[in-house]
């Protein structure tokens, strides 16, 4: 025991001190010795995953899953570092069974619909998004994709619906209004892409997307 109280004494010092690379050598040090301690092992890959070992860390979240099949931290972070390697049918995978296990876990639906949108399987990525939405109704992250998927099916008036709702919401948000104005400026309705538009400038004055699309539409009749 006092090997270990003074091995997790090492981790703690290094963790305060920011010295992530002793960290990860000291927790693999302790679990040579007690190989499943799941707290230890979750650290570990957190820290991997942290330090861009992605593929490293999948390992160990993979041997804590192993472990403990149902420990839903696991399985997320798992998820996470799936989708973050491009494995995105594995992370699908980790996502769905989350929420088998706990369907509170608003997020796994989240990560499912970016997951999907990548996969070019629209209709499943908004279907996770209105999940999330119906789940958590004041969840902004969902809304602003939900709306980008919209706008990558070219269905303006649905992206409108959810980025006029985070307008009010985050009214600071420039590249809200600046999307705001592009879905109003492709269904021709200029008059609030205009609007929409220099409300996104006024917000991010180095917009130079915005800035163009601006100067498109107000030239838009001369010769």
């Amino acid at each position: 025991m006092d090997y270990l109280s003074g091995i997790v004494e090492d981790i703690s010092q290094n963790m305060c001190s920011g010295n992530l690379r002793d960290t990860i050598e000291k927790i693999k040090e302790l679990l040579q010795k007690y190989p499943n301690m799941c707290l230890f092992q979750k650290l570990l890959g957190d820290l991997l995953y942290l330090q861009g070992h992605t593929h490293d860390a999948i390992e160990i979240f993979e041997e804590l899953v192993d472990l403990k099949p149902k420990l839903t931290p696991a399985l997320y972070a798992l998820g996470v570092a799936y989708y973050r390697a491009g494995r995105l049918r594995k992370a699908i995978e980790k996502f769905e069974e989350i929420i088998r296990i706990d369907p509170n876990l608003n997020m796994a639906y989240y990560w499912l619909g970016i997951s999907y949108r990548h996969l070019g399987e629209v209709g499943k990525s908004i279907a996770a998004y209105k999940k999330l939405i119906e789940e958590s109704p004041h969840s902004e992250i969902a809304s602003y994709h939900l709306a980008a998927v919209y706008i990558f099916k070219k269905n303006y008036r649905e992206a409108i619906k959810y980025l006029t709702k985070l307008s009010e919401t985050s009214p600071e948000n420039a590249e809200v209004f600046y999307r705001l104005g592009l879905c109003y400026h492709n269904i021709g309705n200029y008059e609030e892409a205009v609007k929409h538009y220099k409300k996104a400038l006024e917000l991010n004055p180095d917009n130079t997307r915005c800035a163009d699309m601006l100067d498109l539409i107000v030239h838009v009749d001369e010769p």
